[in-house]
């Protein structure tokens, strides 16, 4: 599927990765070795490579032997180049904090704080078991309330429905959210995704978002996948991503990150 065909792709300086869905399957928990030959290729052409996003930097272990120029994390809430230069951040302040564990006393849902040190979670149970096995990270369990006053918080991740996100998000007018997966939603400041992030990672190297292409299958992919010159969604994307993006590859699975590269003559 394609909705346009033009000769951006001969422009394109910078190209954004998501992780899960998007360059590792959800299946083997691995990058398959056409996108690593293809990431590869781009770089020797000058083309640079940035991962873009909802874990944490310490959780991309994952794609670590990927030569890369920099990360998007957090979902645009804190990126950094490969030499460790932080290009922008945003935390979540402690008014916003006490909010969020104000709305879990009184609709009882469970939740995970990220900071800059891990993920954690008070139970490792239920929702937040089947999205650990999912992703192949694991949180540690911990007194989130203690977290929260001693680390900085860069996202939290209440395991909720689509419902009651409308819910609560109605009292948090300071954030927005997103989400990935049916059973967890991202929180992080208004203003913060991975669209603007790009935009400040391009600014950085001098480049602009027309010459910018990124790939993702989630919900918290669709600000990028659709401000970027080039956006494309994975085949096994969600169907609100794969209406906003300008091709629709093959799936993880099916070797779409380097189907799309080659038919848009980034790579041979």
């Amino acid at each position: 599927m394609e909705k346009k065909n033009t000769e951006t792709e001969n422009k394109i300086k910078a190209v954004f990765f998501d992780i899960d869905g998007t360059l590792v399957s959800f299946k083997t928990h691995a990058v398959p070795e056409s996108a690593r030959l293809s990431i590869a290729q781009m770089r020797e052409r000058g083309i640079k490579v940035f991962i873009a996003t909802g874990r944490l930097l310490k959780y991309t272990g994952v794609v670590s032997d990927l030569e890369v120029d920099g990360y998007v994390t957090v979902n645009g809430g804190y990126c950094i180049t490969s030499k460790g230069e932080v290009i922008y951040e945003c935390a979540i302040p402690p008014q916003t904090i006490k909010k969020v564990f104000d709305l879990r006393r009184k609709y009882g849902f469970s939740f995970a704080l990220l900071t800059e040190s891990g993920m954690y979670v008070e139970s490792l149970e239920g929702r937040a078991k089947e999205v650990a096995d999912l992703i192949n990270i694991y949180p540690e369990v911990a007194d989130l309330e203690h977290i929260a006053s001693t680390q900085r918080v860069l996202q939290i991740c209440p395991y909720i429905d689509p419902e009651l996100e409308k819910v609560i998000m109605s009292e948090l007018e300071e954030c927005v959210s997103s989400r990935w997966v049916d059973i967890l939603m991202d929180i992080n400041m208004r203003g913060v995704d991975k669209s603007l992030a790009a935009r400040h990672v391009m600014e950085y190297y001098g480049f602009s978002m027309d010459e910018a292409m990124a790939f993702g299958d989630g919900g918290n992919d669709l600000s990028m996948v659709r401000d970027v010159a080039l956006g494309v969604a994975m085949g096994n994307a969600c169907e609100e991503l794969k209406q906003v993006a300008d091709y629709v590859t093959l799936s993880v699975d099916e070797d779409g990150v380097s189907h799309a590269l080659k038919k848009f003559g980034l790579i041979d």
